[in-house]
C-alpha cells in the first residue's frame, strides 16, 4: 500500500479497486444531485417559494433517483469481491436497518412523483411542504445506513461478536455523523454544476449569480464538515496523507481550486459552455480524487495483512469470465439511462 492507486496490487485486486472507484464516483454524482436537490426542493416548499429552478429539479429527481439506483448496482457488485466478509458481516449484524433501505426508497421514489401531482398542488402549504420532505428525509437516511454499514464493517471481529451480543439496533461512533457531513455537503457543488447546465440549455443565464452562491455555499459547507472530521477521525483522516492517495487528494483540492475560479468567471460572464466545461472537469477531479481517499481510509483500516489474504479471492473471481458479460450490460444500462433523460427532456419541452 505504499504506490500510488491502485498500483502496488496484484493485477486482480487492481483491477477490482479502480473499477469499484470509478463506478461509485458515476453513482455519486447521481446521488449528489438527488440529495442536495431534494433539500432545496424541501426547503423551497417550507417557505412557500416556487422557482423555475425548483420546477426542473421536481421534473428531473425521478429520474435522476432511477439513475442513482441503477449506477450504485455496480459498486455494490464489486466491493462484495473486494471486502467479501466485512461487508456481509456488518449487513447481517444491522440486519432489518439494513433491510430497511429498500422500502424507503421505494417511499421516497414514489413521492418525488407526487410532488409533481395537480392533486398535491391543491393541498394547503403544509400538507405540500410535509410531502417534499418525505424523499429528503428517505435519501439522507439511506446515506446515513450506508456510512453506519461501511464503519461497522471496518471494525475487529470482537466488536462484531459484542454488538451481536448486544442486540444492538444500529452502529454508532464519533466520526460517523461527520463523515457523513463532509459527503452530504460536498453534493452541493455538484448539484449547482448540473443545474448549471440545465440553465445554460434553457438559456437561463439570469441564473448564474443564483448557482454561483450555490456553489460557493456548498465549498464553504464541505470545508468546516471536513475539519470537524478531521477533529473526529485524525487517525482516519491520515491515511489520506499516504502515498496512496496524497497525489489524488492534491487533485482533488486542485479541482476545487479549479471549480471555484470558474464559478467566478460564471457570477461576471455569464453561463459559457467553456465555463461549464471547466467546472465539470473540476468537479471530476474532486469526486475522483476524494473517492480514492475515501478508499485509502477504508484500505488503512482494514490493515494490510488482512487486505493481502483476500488476494486469492480477487484472483479467483477474476478467473471466472463475467468480465463480458458485465460490460454488456453496463452498455445496457447506459444506454437505457440515456434514453430515459431524452424522454424526460423531450417531455419537458412538450410541457
Amino acid at each position: 500500500m505504499d504506490a500510488v492507486f491502485p498500483f502496488g496490487f496484484p493485477s486482480a485486486t487492481a483491477f477490482y479497486l479502480a473499477v469499484y472507484v470509478l463506478t461509485l464516483a458515476v453513482h455519486v454524482v447521481f446521488m449528489n444531485y438527488v440529495l442536495a436537490g431534494s433539500a432545496i426542493v424541501a426547503g423551497s416548499a417550507l417557505m412557500r417559494r416556487d422557482e423555475r429552478v425548483v420546477r426542473v429539479l421536481k421534473d428531473w429527481l425521478p429520474v435522476m433517483l432511477s439513475g442513482a439506483i441503477t449506477a450504485g448496482v455496480a459498486p455494490l457488485l464489486f466491493i462484495q469481491i473486494l471486502y467479501k466478509q466485512a461487508f456481509y458481516t456488518a449487513n447481517l449484524l444491522l440486519f432489518h436497518r439494513w433491510m430497511l433501505i429498500l422500502p424507503v426508497l421505494i417511499v421516497g421514489f414514489y413521492a418525488l412523483y407526487l410532488m409533481k401531482s395537480g392533486w398535491l398542488s391543491r393541498r394547503r402549504g403544509w400538507a405540500r411542504a410535509a410531502v417534499t420532505a418525505v424523499p429528503f428525509a428517505t435519501i439522507a437516511f439511506v446515506g446515513y445506513s450506508w456510512t453506519e454499514n461501511h464503519l461497522l464493517s471496518l471494525r475487529d471481529r470482537a466488536y462484531w461478536v459484542d454488538f451481536y451480543a448486544g442486540d444492538r439496533p444500529v452502529h454508532t461512533e464519533p466520526q460517523l455523523v461527520p463523515r457523513l457531513l463532509v459527503w452530504a455537503c460536498g453534493s452541493v457543488p455538484t448539484l449547482a454544476a448540473l443545474l448549471a447546465w440545465q440553465a445554460w440549455y434553457r438559456g437561463w443565464h439570469d441564473e448564474r449569480k443564483g448557482l454561483a452562491r450555490l456553489a460557493f455555499a456548498g465549498f464553504a459547507l464541505t470545508g468546516a464538515a471536513s475539519l470537524i472530521y478531521w477533529l473526529a477521525a485524525p487517525e482516519q483522516v491520515s491515511a489520506i496523507s499516504s502515498p496512496m492517495a496524497l497525489p489524488y487528494f492534491i487533485a482533488a483540492c486542485a479541482g476545487l481550486v479549479i471549480q471555484a475560479g470558474s464559478w467566478a468567471a460564471v457570477w461576471r460572464a455569464g453561463l459559457s459552455t467553456r465555463a461549464l466545461t471547466v467546472i465539470s472537469i473540476g468537479l471530476a477531479m474532486t469526486i475522483v480524487g476524494m473517492t480514492v481517499c475515501r478508499e485509502a481510509v477504508r484500505l488503512q483500516a482494514v490493515g494490510a495483512d488482512a487486505f493481502e489474504r483476500l488476494y486469492p479471492l480477487h484472483r479467483d473471481a477474476a478467473a471466472k469470465g463475467g468480465l463480458p458479460i458485465f460490460v454488456s450490460f453496463l452498455v445496457l444500462n447506459a444506454g437505457l439511462i440515456g434514453l430515459c433523460f431524452v424522454l424526460v427532456r423531450r417531455g419537458t419541452r412538450a410541457a
